[in-house]
């Protein structure tokens, strides 16, 4: 509005100057003042165009945005420093050690002496070789039969036998010296043969023993009658079977 008041106040100053100067006498003065008046307006529209155009853009100017900016985080205080302080070590105080005596030293007492070996038990064919040693059965001239007594050693020897299973046992038939060979070797068998028979009647296992005649080739001694009746005899070779073992 106040730019098209002054613009109105222009034009009409400028048309009152040509009225005023209209009446001059000098046509030229009229004409120079005129064209004058005319630049004047015309000045004065342009300015008031360019205000009015710089008006225009301020009013269509969008408004400032308004920019948030981060406040920006607080800047940690830093920590304090802690002045190491070295501190008094405390002298510690002598502590007295009590007083040990030494202990008495007892000597072990001395071992135990080691137990005497045990003798390892003889095996059944040691006993059985010392029972037959002494196990020689005589007999008389032509006979081929054992006494009561001899029975009785030939159980014990039998049952002895049968109690060492690896023990095998010849019985062996003896004759003296008098007569043949054949006599003489035929009558030694029979001694072997009755001795294994009395085994078997006294209910033992002869499986162990073998009866073998000799004759008259091992005599014990040689000589008077008192020599044949030792020669007349049967004895007991005790040997280990070892296929048994």
């Amino acid at each position: 509005m106040v730019l098209l008041t002054r613009l109105k106040a222009a034009v009409f100053h400028a048309k009152t100057l040509w009225r005023t100067h209209g009446y001059r006498r000098d046509p030229a003065l009229a004409k120079a003042d005129f064209e004058r008046t005319a630049i004047i307006a015309a000045l004065a529209f342009m300015l008031v165009c360019a205000l009015s155009f710089i008006a225009m853009q301020r009013v269509n100017a969008p408004a400032p945005v308004a920019v948030i900016v981060p406040a920006p985080p607080p800047t940690p205080e830093p920590e304090p420093e802690v002045a190491e302080v070295a501190l008094p070590v405390p002298t510690p105080e002598p502590i007295a050690l009590p007083v040990v005596q030494a202990a008495a030293v007892i000597a072990p007492p001395a071992p135990a002496p080691a137990p005497a070996p045990v003798p390892a038990a003889p095996d059944c064919i040691t006993e059985l070789r010392q029972i037959t040693n002494n196990a020689t059965f005589y007999f008389g001239i032509g006979s081929a039969e054992l006494s009561g007594a001899d029975l009785v050693r030939l159980s014990r020897l039998g049952r002895m036998a049968n109690a060492c299973p690896e023990a095998r046992i010849q019985i062996t038939g003896h004759s003296d010296t008098t007569g043949s060979d054949l006599i003489n070797f035929d009558i030694s068998w029979k001694r072997a043969d009755s001795t294994m028979n009395a085994l078997a009647q006294l209910g033992l296992d002869i499986t162990q023993f073998e009866p073998v005649g000799f004759g008259a080739r091992t005599p014990l001694s040689q000589g008077g009658s008192t020599d044949d009746d030792r020669n007349r005899r049967v004895e007991f070779v005790v040997l280990r079977d070892d296929a048994r073992n």
